[in-house]
């Protein structure tokens, strides 16, 4: 599937470029002469690059089906790191307990939960129609991890996870009748949550009501502005002023500072490049060789779709203010290490697109962008 891999490596890499640029943007336009340009947090995200391109080639060398045998392994060292960063290993940071060691488990715990859901689902697709194999058997693996996730607290990635975990549900073969039980289980335990006096509440209020609480408004009204001031040129690469009043503008709102300064068409853009990673991830899923193929690359596409949905919703005021990063531009290491090794990993399910499950490696080294397909339109 060469011409799908191209396409997906294109789409990511200009993403990467211009996350990398953008946060050079930031960063710099507040450097002082004389003064270190290379702020911390634009080398810390070429470094997570760095190592993120690694893991995705070390991925797409590897055959994917071989993981198999590692796949509860690896879900058991992530629901260890989420207890871990419960404790007082665990760093604080505005009110959240998300980080260990400098690194977010939760992000990996979103590649670890695919992988398991994934083998589950093949392993006992006798079962996946019935409940009790389906919802329950899934839902049993799902339900740790999202708890754990939910306490630190990140009501957000709890629930992009909880939808990822009922979209593979039906991917591998459960019945909707039977998915809407925790679809209505798991609104209802939000609906418990969000009804609680807190931050979360006052955001839902706030987007119901705006102008009531301008201060919890302030953060997508500030990025709106910025949207505005770019127009359809932009203000140019590094001239944006309205980007320095958006908080988090290099994290979670890093979008409004790319059509500050680039205007529409790079905003546009940055859509695009997704709907192609999108049509890609199904592409790979759909030609996959085995079950377990088209489960990953399934979940994989999953994951990156809902993550940058509910940003672009987020910065556009279309969805309630929730903070998460824009997967391939915003700063963040673990989230851009994890996101490209699972990018290596659609890589190797393409390259094993019908090929035949049992069929015999050997000692050659294939080729880890595929052969020629005609599956991606010329």
């Amino acid at each position: 599937m060469n011409r799908t891999i191209t396409v997906l490596l294109g789409a990511v890499a200009g993403l990467l470029v211009l996350g990398l640029a953008t946060l050079a943007s930031i960063t710099m336009s507040r450097a002082t002469p004389g003064a270190d340009w290379l702020h911390p947090w634009l080398v810390k995200q070429a470094l997570a690059c760095g190592i993120g391109f690694a893991g995705l080639m070390a991925a797409a060398f590897v055959d994917y089906r071989r993981l198999d045998r590692l796949v509860w392994a690896v879900y058991l060292v992530a629901l260890i790191l989420l207890a871990l960063v419960l404790t007082p290993l665990g760093t604080n940071n505005k009110g959240a307990q998300r980080w260990l060691w400098g690194t977010q488990p939760s992000e990996f715990a979103k590649l670890a939960l695919i992988l398991v859901l994934s083998w589950y689902a093949v392993r006992f697709q006798h079962r996946m129609a019935t409940f009790t194999g389906g919802i329950l058997g899934m839902g049993a693996i799902a339900v740790p991890m999202l708890g754990l996730i939910v306490i630190e607290p990140d009501k957000g990635t709890t629930l992009l996870l909880g939808a990822v975990t009922m979209a593979l549900m039906l991917v591998g073969g459960a019945r909707w009748s039977q998915v809407m039980v925790p679809l209505v289980a798991g609104l209802a335990a939000f609906a418990v949550l969000l009804s609680v006096p807190g931050y979360a509440r006052d955001r839902v209020q706030a987007f119901l009501n705006p102008g009531d609480n301008k201060s919890l408004t302030y953060q997508v009204d500030r990025g709106m502005d910025a949207f505005g001031a770019g127009g359809w040129h932009g203000a140019g690469f590094g001239r944006g002023t309205h980007k320095f009043k958006v908080p988090e503008v290099h994290t979670d709102f890093i979008l409004p500072a790319v059509g500050e300064e680039l205007g529409l068409p790079a905003t546009l853009g940055v859509v695009v490049a997704f709907a192609f990673i999108l049509f890609c991830g199904a592409l790979i899923a759909h030609w996959a060789s085995d079950g377990f193929g088209m489960m990953l690359a399934s979940g994989i596409t999953f994951v990156i779709g809902l993550q940058a949905l509910v940003n672009l919703g987020v910065v556009t005021h279309l969805l309630p203010n929730k903070g998460m990063a824009l997967p391939f531009m915003s700063r963040g290491g673990t989230g851009t290490v994890v996101l490209l090794t699972m990018i290596g990993l659609l890589i190797s399910v393409a390259r094993q697109a019908h090929v035949p499950t049992a069929a015999n490696v050997g000692s050659a080294v294939p080729n880890p962008f595929g052969s020629t397909d005609t599956d991606f339109p010329e």
